[in-house]
């Protein structure tokens, strides 16, 4: 049962992570970084394609750039590893508890492993199930989009698998949940605030699809709370982006 409560004891007061202020200003700054490495992404591929083909219609390339597979594996590498450094920087500047205890570094227990990994498989597969029965394409256009445009697809398969959980379950689950959750917000803020700006930053789906990414970070922020390991969301959220990954590649090679 989630609690709002704060820790009362001594050793987990000195331990606290920033404050929910500098939190917020600390992953400001990371979220800026982000954006501002994303923009600097697409202008560089914007200026790469206009020497390359100098008749080419730049404004309409570069409506093209969010489904480019390529463009995007760019965008998640160069963002995911600058930004990842940069957010336990922040974690390390904070007194009195190691980058460890602060992001949750630890090895999750064989028992944790054996209950969460099929609490996951449940949810994609609940998840898919609804998004069938609703008519709803399993896998968004511009997944597949992704997949036909990207000219080298390891780059795009290490992207999404490996560095975007990485970085998004460092800086979402690991240094800004830490910060919310002892606040007067508690856990319960905590799960909420982080899985809806995890959401909000996958503007490239439709409503849906956001909605359902806001829900599986519901989930993520639940395993977070209770097991304390960034290991097992990290493998959690690969786990998830595998199992896309996968359906992407079947839904364009044998679907249609």
């Amino acid at each position: 049962m989630l609690s709002n409560e704060l820790p009362s004891s001594s050793d987990e007061i000195k331990v606290r992570p920033w404050g929910f202020w500098a939190t917020l200003g600390f992953s400001a700054i990371i979220f800026g970084l982000f954006c501002a490495l994303q923009i600097l992404v697409a202008t560089v591929f914007v200026s790469l394609a206009k020497v390359q083909h100098p008749e080419l219609d730049l404004a309409v390339y570069a409506k093209s750039l969010p489904s480019n597979g390529f463009c995007i594996a760019m965008m998640v590498i160069v963002t995911g590893l600058l930004c990842t450094p940069l957010t336990l920087l922040f974690a390390k500047l904070r007194k009195n508890i190691s980058v460890k205890d602060y992001i949750g570094f630890r090895e999750p227990l064989k028992r944790e492993w054996v209950k969460w990994l099929p609490i996951l498989a449940a949810f994609l597969f609940l998840s898919d199930a609804v998004t069938y029965l609703l008519h709803r394409p399993i896998v968004p256009p511009f997944m597949a989009d992704a997949y036909k445009t990207a000219s080298f697809l390891p780059a795009l398969l290490f992207a999404i698998i490996i560095v975007a959980p990485m970085f998004e379950e460092i800086f979402f689950r690991g240094f800004l949940f830490q910060g919310i959750r002892y606040s007067r917000l508690g856990p319960i803020g905590a799960i909420g605030i982080t899985s809806f700006f995890w959401a909000a930053i996958h503007l490239q789906y439709d409503i849906y699809g956001i909605a359902t990414i806001f829900a599986l970070g519901i989930l993520f922020g639940i395993a977070r709370l209770k097991t304390g390991s960034i290991h097992l969301l990290m493998v959690m959220h690969s786990l998830a982006s595998l199992v896309a990954t996968i359906e992407m590649v079947l839904s364009v090679h044998f679907v249609g």
